[in-house]
């Protein structure tokens, strides 16, 4: 090994050792600065034997009904997807008014016609589900109530448009197709 080959080894040797003892007295100092939380710590355990004995007994009870709330919460969060799914699966069905004879000299109510029948069973429906503005965009005033019947609707659920079909079949809505104007864009 040449002498100017040993010189540049020793000085390389030299600016790492610096580099290193720098690093280590920064982190020296950052020690220093955590060693503070250390004192945080040891206070905040001496808090619990500074409290007076009613107080750590209202805090157990605080902490209970903390827990009890926690699980109702957890609780009516089940309990509201069970519902929001058993709505999924619900049929509607508007049921018949009596009939009644009316009296003579009387005029009688007019009876709904298939088309107001299957509107109020659509709005009803989407109505249960969340949406509303509702818009019907099939033209229902030759409709009948028996057989299929698929109306295309308008609506918005939580400020986001809608647009789908609603199936009723025989006066009972069979099926809900629905679909955020936001996922038709590509």
């Amino acid at each position: 090994m040449e002498t100017w080959q040993f010189s540049l080894f020793f000085a390389a040797l030299l600016v790492g050792y610096v580099l290193i003892h720098l690093r280590i007295v920064r982190f020296e100092e950052h020690l220093r600065g955590l060693a503070v939380l250390r004192s945080i710590d040891e206070r905040i355990a001496v808090l619990p034997s500074l409290l007076p004995a009613a107080d750590k007994e209202r805090l157990a009870r605080i902490e209970a009904h903390l827990q009890g709330l926690r699980d109702a919460i957890e609780d009516l969060r089940e309990t509201s997807e069970r519902v929001g799914e058993s709505l999924g699966e619900a049929i509607v069905r508007i049921p018949q008014p009596p009939t009644q004879v009316p009296a003579e000299g009387a005029s009688s109510p007019p009876q709904p016609t298939a088309a107001d029948r299957i509107r109020a069973l659509v709005e009803a429906r989407l109505l249960q589900l969340g949406y509303g503005n509702l818009r019907m965009l099939t033209e229902l005033h030759e409709m009948l109530l028996d057989g299929d019947v698929e109306v295309q609707v308008e609506c918005e659920r939580r400020h986001m448009p809608y647009k789908g079909r609603v199936l009723v079949r025989n006066g009972a809505v069979r099926d809900v197709a629905m679909q955020s104007a936001a996922t038709s864009f590509p």
